[in-house]
């Protein structure tokens, strides 16, 4: 699980990221660039979800993610919420 106090915005940035996963979509980027974008972002909700404090595990896996896949916009709303 992550933080309590950060539960809303980790949905909020996943749901950002399935957002940027559609736009890169519908811009035809490769499809193995879409699916190693959609295989990182599979992970994120597991530890939402998953027994003991994944918070800090959360908050270093998005952003790696964001960055490697051109979406910091996403991380950066992250940490203003």
């Amino acid at each position: 699980m992550i933080d309590k106090n950060k539960n809303n915005k980790a949905l909020q940035a996943i749901q950002d990221l399935i957002i940027e996963a559609r736009s890169k979509a519908y811009q035809n980027i490769e499809s193995k660039d879409l699916g190693d974008f959609l295989d990182g972002l599979e992970y994120l909700p597991a530890l939402v979800i998953e027994d003991g404090d994944n918070t800090e595990l959360f908050e270093n896996y998005l952003e790696e993610l964001c960055k490697r896949n051109d979406c910091i916009n996403v991380l950066n709303r992250y940490k203003t919420r």
